[in-house]
């Protein structure tokens, strides 16, 4: 798929066959997300690929009734993580960058994904969760919870409408 079809063609997809995604996918997934941009090309990015039914429920208890479904249905949960020593000022956008790569990777292998918030500054609680959950060292923060697998086809996803690039262009000052 060309980088521009797939950047356009990229939807959220919250519902998944049960099909298993393949050691293989999962490593040309992750090779893509450490391709990211990070500051100072600190690189400071772990993932954790949840595949224990039970953890996903746990999982999904944290998160609000309309993204539980997708946490408990996806073969694989994503986790992206950012280890805060080597990005102290700036692991949300590094983390960010990564999920980015992972949700455009996805799609182009042909699977589906959504993103789902791993912590919010305003509720630190969720994070904290997450990390105990997850077993993750102090130093590491969630970003965001990422469901991966093969899309139902029986989905149906409603038409996407985007702001006119002219609404949001401004040239040289606002």
């Amino acid at each position: 798929m060309e980088t521009l079809e797939c950047i356009r063609t990229r939807r959220s997809r919250r519902l998944f066959l049960g099909k298993r995604v393949s050691d293989e996918i999962i490593q040309k997934i992750i090779k893509c997300a450490i391709s990211s941009p990070s500051s100072v090309d600190c690189q400071p990015w772990h993932f954790i690929v949840v595949q224990d039914k039970n953890r996903r429920e746990v999982l999904a208890k944290l998160k609000e009734t309309d993204n539980r479904q997708h946490i408990l249905t996806a073969p694989i949960l994503i986790v992206v993580c950012v280890d805060t020593k080597k990005s102290p000022s700036r692991y949300i956008e590094d983390g960010v960058c990564a999920t980015q790569n992972i949700l455009l990777t996805v799609h182009d292998l042909g699977l589906g994904s959504v993103y789902v918030t791993g912590g919010k500054p305003a509720n630190p609680k969720i994070a904290l969760r997450i990390k105990q959950i997850l077993s993750l060292p102090d130093r590491i923060m969630p970003i965001s919870i990422l469901p991966v697998g093969y899309p139902d086809p029986s989905e149906v996803l409603d038409q996407k409408s985007l702001v006119k690039v002219t609404d949001v262009i401004h040239n040289d000052k606002w």
